[in-house]
């Protein structure tokens, strides 16, 4: 079964115009992150010079070879030797002829050219969509574990009260005061490390979106979308259409190769005319030429080998998008069933733990270790948590690559 998210929907209405020169906002979620990845990022701004390129290319298979005029003037000194007058001149006319099948053939090459350019920017946009969300989903993430850093920290100082006031009371441990001041200089140096972990993902969302010194804050909360069963007959992935149209266009410039290996064929006319006395002579004729060492062989095989060569990749393309589908549906499905799995059995008791092991410890019937080690497993599986939501998301935002939805919904 295929599936679509309701993503899709939110990005086609969603219109947030950026540029490279202006920094987009500060604080960004998910809908608006996917929107900049198909405004005028690097990576698709270089694939649209490909368009004016592929384009330009177009108009120049299209032209007709220009004509060569010239013109001669010769004089004879003293005695006539050539002709019978001092002057002579000469002009003539020369237009190189395509053979049927040139021109027609340059031009279907480059329009194929051209549609397999425009399909490379959509499957780069649908890709690169991808990607950004997927970064967007670990910033949040980074976000998330720093945040229950700070929760933990604000527990274990709390804990230490507690510690500190049996301690006081002659019911507590130097030891436990001190173990509890190990675990919190243990928790700032993983609180640093979260933070550093998070400079590195905002620096990783704003190079992929190619907005240098933007540091991006991500709203929203780690949330999987919502599903919805795909029409049945969904077409192909952005990538299978790319490759199927570079094929396509490969095989157009083999077949133009192979005609540009007719000879060169150019008609010729002029004047030749003297002066004193006067007279004049007109030409006609032809100018074939003669494939005797250049046969262009080599760019014809050359055309060929391209020709194969994306051939073999229409058909990686092709095994590796349903590759793609069917493991990222697995994924969805799998990451999702253990997602529902750890809300049903795990979160209800997270609070009753902690509160049970702060009792115990109070009462006197536990020790500060277990005191901590609630502390630690509340941090623990809130990160396993937003691993596995981060997980799924991942996974849906893939799918929804895979199925080409990042190239319908158009800005």
């Amino acid at each position: 079964m295929k599936w679509r998210f309701v993503l899709s929907a939110v990005l086609a209405a969603a219109a947030l115009p950026a540029t490279a020169a202006q920094l987009p906002p500060e604080s960004v979620d998910l809908p608006t992150v996917l929107t900049l990845a198909r405004g005028d990022s690097p990576r698709l701004q270089l694939e649209r010079k490909q368009i004016a390129l592929a384009q330009a290319e177009r108009v120049s298979a299209g032209a007709y070879p220009n004509p060569s005029l010239s013109f001669e003037r010769a004089r004879q000194p003293g005695e006539l030797t050539n002709f019978s007058s001092k002057v002579a001149k000469q002009w003539s006319l020369q237009q190189p002829i395509l053979l049927p099948g040139q021109r027609s053939s340059r031009i279907r090459a480059a329009d194929l050219g051209v549609d397999a350019a425009r399909s490379r920017l959509t499957a780069t946009a649908n890709d690169l969509t991808a990607d950004a969300g997927s970064a967007y989903v670990e910033l949040l993430q980074a976000q998330r574990k720093r945040a229950a850093l700070e929760r933990g920290m604000a527990d274990l100082d709390r804990l230490r009260g507690i510690v500190a006031g049996r301690q006081s009371a002659g019911v507590a441990s130097r030891y436990d005061l001190l173990r509890v001041d190990v675990e919190l200089a243990d928790w700032r140096t993983k609180l640093a490390e979260a933070e550093a972990d998070l400079t590195d993902k905002q620096g990783q969302l704003a190079g992929l979106l190619g907005f240098p010194g933007w540091r991006p804050h991500g709203e929203g909360e780690l949330r999987p979308m919502p599903m919805l069963e795909a029409p049945a007959g969904a077409g192909d992935s952005p990538a299978v259409i790319a490759s199927r149209r570079e094929e396509a266009a490969a095989s157009a410039r083999a077949t133009a190769a192979r005609r540009d290996r007719l000879p060169n064929l150019s008609l010729s006319g002029g004047q030749f005319w003297t002066v004193a006395p006067y007279g004049k002579t007109y030409s006609l004729g032809f100018e074939i030429e003669v494939p005797l060492f250049d046969t262009r062989r080599g760019a014809y095989q050359q055309a060929r080998a391209e020709a194969e060569s994306a051939s073999l990749q229409r058909t990686l393309a092709e095994a590796q998008s349903s590759a793609d589908i069917e493991r990222y549906r697995a994924q969805v499905q799998q990451r999702g069933a253990a997602l529902t799995q750890f809300e049903r059995q795990l979160a209800p008791r997270l609070p009753q733990l902690q509160q049970m092991a702060d009792d115990a410890y109070r009462l006197g019937r536990s020790t500060v270790l277990e005191l901590l080690d609630a502390t630690r497993v509340r941090y623990e599986t809130t990160l396993s948590r937003d691993e596995l939501t981060a997980n799924l998301m991942q996974a849906q935002l893939r799918l929804q690559a895979a199925l080409g939805d990042f190239a319908q919904a158009r800005p």
